[in-house]
């Protein structure tokens, strides 16, 4: 029998699942710097920049406030005098202090990282590179709890904190058009015959 108030396609169901009980982004670019290892020649260009490895980890620490941190490995490829050279560095973007209202200790903290190497520069002679990364990390604190169901995907939630930037204002420009919202690949339409 289908529950009143709904579509007719639609029908009341109760499920357990992870329940948001508040969210906010993290939009920022650091730079990294990367020293070209001894016995390798020095940088002249940087050819390409990829992240991999990426590790999340938040923490509740207390009332309305986590930590966050998310691990990476920026592997860079650069031209050294028409050697083509690769390098890799661990690298790490932590915030020890994001204020998150609804968060408490007991809750879990799921972190939606997108890390991508913006532009990277040899410094200092070429016995250095520095990149700049671009960060958008969705943060999320979840409780498990039945709920009745239908919807859609969620708006886009709002930025942690204000924050302005001192470089890459493309990367900042496209996170905060939504460009990368939802960061769920889209269900695609349900063939019903």
């Amino acid at each position: 029998m289908p529950y009143e108030g709904y579509e007719p396609d639609f029908e009341r169901e109760c499920i357990l699942v992870n329940k948001v009980y508040n969210e906010c982004v993290i939009i920022d670019c650091p730079i990294y710097r990367i020293p070209i290892p001894p016995g390798y020649p020095p940088a002249v260009n940087v050819v390409d920049c990829e992240v991999t490895n990426i590790e999340t980890m938040g923490t509740i620490v207390g009332a309305g406030e986590l930590s966050v941190t998310v691990n990476f490995v920026l592997n860079v490829e650069y031209d050294g005098n028409g050697e083509t050279q690769f390098i890799q560095q661990t690298a790490q973007f932590r915030r020890r202090r994001v204020l998150l209202e609804g968060a408490l200790p007991g809750m879990d903290v799921v972190i939606l990282p997108l890390i991508q190497c913006i532009t990277c520069t040899p410094v200092d002679g070429g016995t250095a590179i520095e990149c700049d990364v671009g960060v958008y990390i969705v943060v999320k604190v979840v409780s498990l709890v039945q709920l009745e169901v239908f919807g859609r995907f969620c708006p886009e939630p709002p930025e942690c904190e204000a924050f302005e930037p001192l470089g890459c204002p493309e990367w900042f420009e496209l996170a905060r058009s939504g460009a990368f919202w939802p960061p769920f690949p889209p269900q695609p339409p349900r063939n019903n015959t």
